[in-house]
C-alpha cells in the first residue's frame, strides 16, 4: 500500500517560514506570559468555547486541542464584558473549568463491561474499566525558567479489545498502569516547550478526528506549541488572525498483533492552525509513524523524514527501505452567513502522495453541519465520515485495503493497538447524528453505514488485505450519557449499542455488542 504524504517543497519552505516568522512575531505578545499546563475542554466545554468564538468573537481556534491554558484564559480576559445573558453563562462555565485545572485535582473511575462502541469528542477510549487521578495545576521556578506542571496517572484494562491475548501489568498486560493529563512546561520565545501524556483532537469533527483523536490512550512525547493563540502583532502574520502550531514526537505503545509489526515506533505530529476570517477556520497536519524494531529511527533519520520528502517507497520488494508512513491534509470550519446559529466543516487526509509534487492524495474525508440554539442549551450536529480512500461525496469508487494501514506497519495506524484517526477504522463510510443537550449534560448519538475492518482496535481477524471473518459490514448503532449531580460527585450513567451485519463473533468481538456502564467524577480539591 502506498502511504507517506509529504507536503510539496514549496508549501513546506512557506509553512517553515511562517512558523519562523511566528516564532519571533509572537515574542512581543507572549513576552511576559508564563507557561501553562495544557486545557482539552470536555464537550461541554468545548460547545460554550465554540459559542464564544462563534458569537462573541473569542480569539480562539476551536479544532485543535488541547490548547494552553492561559491562552484560553488570556483570550477570555479580552472578551466584552457587555454580552448577552447567555454568551455571560458560556463564559463563566469556561472560566470556572479552568479555575479548576488550578486549583483542584480530579478523579474520574468509569465502570463498564468489555465492550467496543464508538469513541467521539471527550469520550473515555477504554473497552472496560478505568481509574484517573490527576492533580491541580502548579508554577514554580526561577523567573528566568518559570515551570508549569500537572501529573496524572490512569489504570485501565488493556486498551485493546483482543484482552484475551494479555496477560500480567503493562503494555502487554489486561490491566495497565500509565501517566496520563500529565505536562511539564517551560517558555522559550513564546513557545511552550514540554514533556506530556495527555490525547489530542486535531480536526472539526464532533463524532471522527481522521488523523488524531480520542480513541487512543495518551501521547507520552516532548513537543513545542505556541503559548498564545490570539493573533499576532507582527504586520507579517497579522493577516492570519488566531494560530497555534504544534510539533511533538512520541512513542508509540502498541502491543504486537501480528508478525512483522515493527515494535514501539515513534510518532511524529504537526499541525497549524489558524481563522485569518471571523468565518474560517484552516487546520494543515502532518502526523508520521516511523522507525521501531528493525527500521531506521536515529536523530538523522528523524529530521531528514520530517524537514525532507524522505525515503518512503509504497510497495514491498522497493529497492529503498521505506523511511516512514504517514497521512496529511487538511481541514475547514466555516460558520453560516449573516451570524445564523450553524457552521459547515470538512476534513481531508491523504493516504499517498501524488508523484513529484508530494502534495496528499488518496484522500479519506469528513463533512459535517452542525446547528445550535440561540439559548445555548442545545447543539445538533450530522457528520458523514468515510476511510475508503478516494472517498469523496462526488466520487462513489470504494479503493479497499488502504485506509489507515501500510504494509511496513501491518497494524496501520495505530497505537495500543487502536486506530489512531476514527474509531470506526479503515474502509468505513459511517453516517453520525448527535445531540448536546448542555444544560441537561445529555449526549445522543446515532450511527449507520459499514466499515471493513473491527471497530476501536485493530483485529487481524477483520482486516480489509486478508480474511473477512471477525466482525464487519453494514453498521447500525446509537449511544447515550446522561451526568446527574449528587453532592461532589458527578456521576454519568452510558449506554452503547452496535450491531454490525457480517462476520462471526470472536472474542470480545461481537457482531452485536452493548456497552453499560457508569462514571464517578469529583475534583479533588477544597
Amino acid at each position: 500500500m502506498r502511504s507517506c504524504l509529504r507536503l510539496a517543497a514549496s508549501i513546506k519552505n512557506k509553512c517553515l517560514t511562517i512558523f519562523l516568522l511566528g516564532l519571533f512575531g509572537s515574542v512581543s505578545t507572549s513576552l511576559h506570559a508564563q507557561p501553562s499546563v495544557p486545557y482539552m475542554p470536555g464537550w461541554q466545554a468545548r460547545h460554550q468555547l465554540e459559542r464564544l468564538v462563534d458569537e462573541a468573537g473569542l480569539q480562539i481556534t476551536t479544532t485543535h486541542w488541547p490548547l494552553p491554558s492561559s491562552a484560553v484564559q488570556n483570550a477570555l480576559d479580552d472578551l466584552s464584558s457587555d454580552l448577552p445573558p447567555s454568551l455571560l453563562e458560556s463564559k463563566e462555565f469556561i472560566s470556572e473549568d479552568l479555575r479548576k485545572l488550578r486549583r483542584d485535582g480530579k478523579v474520574d473511575a468509569q465502570f463498564r463491561n468489555k465492550a467496543e462502541a464508538p469513541v467521539g469528542f471527550g469520550e473515555n477510549y477504554t473497552p472496560g474499566s478505568s481509574i484517573r487521578l490527576s492533580s491541580a495545576a502548579a508554577e514554580f521556578g526561577p523567573d528566568y525558567l518559570p515551570i508549569a506542571a500537572r501529573v496524572g496517572v490512569r489504570v485501565e484494562e488493556s486498551p485493546n479489545s483482543l484482552q484475551t491475548a494479555f496477560t500480567g501489568l503493562g503494555k502487554e498486560g489486561r490491566v495497565q498502569a500509565k501517566l496520563d493529563d500529565t505536562a511539564l512546561v517551560t517558555q522559550i520565545s513564546g513557545f511552550n516547550v514540554q514533556a506530556f501524556a495527555h490525547q489530542n483532537w486535531w480536526g472539526p469533527g464532533w463524532q471522527s478526528s481522521l488523523i488524531n483523536g480520542n480513541n487512543i490512550p495518551p501521547w507520552m512525547g516532548v513537543g513545542i506549541q505556541r503559548s498564545e493563540v490570539q493573533p499576532s502583532e507582527s504586520k507579517w502574520l497579522s493577516w492570519m488572525g488566531p494560530w497555534t502550531f504544534e510539533m511533538f514526537l512520541a512513542k508509540a505503545q502498541d502491543p504486537v498483533l501480528v508478525a512483522n509489526q515493527p515494535d514501539g515506533y515513534y510518532f511524529i505530529g504537526t499541525r497549524m492552525t489558524l481563522k485569518p476570517w471571523s468565518w474560517m477556520e484552516i487546520g494543515l497536519t502532518r502526523d508520521i509513524q516511523m522507525g521501531g524494531a528493525g527500521r531506521l529511527s536515529g536523530i538523522h533519520d528523524i529530521l531528514n523524514t520530517v524537514f525532507t520528502g524522505g525515503g518512503e517507497h509504497s510497495f514491498q520488494g522497493s529497492t529503498q527501505q521505506d523511511m516512514s508512513n504517514g497521512l496529511a491534509g487538511y481541514d475547514v470550519r466555516l460558520n453560516c452567513p449573516k451570524g445564523a446559529p450553524c457552521a459547515a466543516y470538512f476534513q481531508w487526509m491523504g493516504e499517498d502522495s501524488s508523484g513529484h509534487s508530494h502534495l496528499p492524495n488518496s484522500f479519506m474525508t469528513l463533512e459535517g453541519l452542525e446547528w445550535w440554539s440561540t439559548s445555548g442549551r442545545h447543539r445538533l450536529f450530522i457528520e458523514n465520515m468515510q476511510t475508503y480512500t478516494d472517498s469523496f461525496p462526488w466520487n462513489p469508487v470504494k479503493y479497499v485495503g488502504s485506509g489507515y494501514r501500510n504494509w511496513a506497519y501491518p497494524q496501520g495506524f495505530t497505537s495500543g493497538g487502536r486506530w489512531i484517526g476514527s474509531s470506526f477504522g479503515g474502509d468505513a463510510r459511517i453516517l453520525t447524528i448527535g445531540w448536546l443537550d448542555v444544560e441537561a449534560a445529555r449526549l445522543l448519538k446515532v450511527y449507520t453505514g459499514e466499515t471493513s475492518t473491527a471497530l476501536g482496535s485493530y483485529d487481524p481477524n477483520t482486516n480489509a488485505t486478508g480474511n473477512l471473518i471477525g466482525p464487519h459490514g453494514s453498521l447500525v448503532g446509537f449511544s447515550a450519557q446522561q451526568s446527574f449531580k449528587w453532592s461532589t460527585w458527578t456521576i454519568t450513567p452510558e449506554l452503547a449499542y452496535t450491531h454490525l451485519a457480517q462476520g462471526i463473533t470472536i472474542g470480545v468481538n461481537k457482531t452485536s455488542d452493548i456497552r453499560g456502564g457508569v462514571t464517578f467524577s469529583r475534583p479533588l480539591g477544597d
